[in-house]
């Protein structure tokens, strides 16, 4: 019984991991940094590391009714992080204009919305 749990676990789950976070991020890599992120209807593309805090990024966000949290997991663990508007995503209204994903020293890896809004 303890076999199957460990083929399972070390077999299906990577497998699994791979084919969704190249559907959600672009890449079979799940544990490496997503090339994408797919985000409440919108797709957002890596546009390299930012030096900063959330208090930084949020200061940046012209939407001041706007939080700053955690949104998500990727596959292998790593944070996702936005500043969200609390108003119903539309045409002329998004969910977020970035998402960040810690990297370590202060920096992040940021993730800007394809397209504008």
């Amino acid at each position: 019984m303890i076999g199957l749990v460990v083929v399972l676990v070390l077999g299906v789950y990577p497998a699994t991991a791979a084919i969704l976070s190249r559907k959600d991020y672009g890449t079979f890599a799940f544990w490496k940094l997503p090339n994408r992120i797919n985000y409440c209807g919108r797709r957002y593309y890596d546009s390299g590391a930012q030096t900063g805090s959330p208090a930084l990024f949020e200061s940046q966000d012209s939407d001041k009714a706007a939080h700053w949290g955690r949104l998500s997991w990727t596959f292998s663990g790593r944070s996702i992080y936005a500043d969200v508007s609390p108003l119903k995503p539309s045409v002329a209204a998004v969910c977020t204009m970035a998402l960040y994903i810690p990297i370590g020293g202060g920096r992040w890896e940021t993730y800007v919305l394809s397209g504008g809004p």
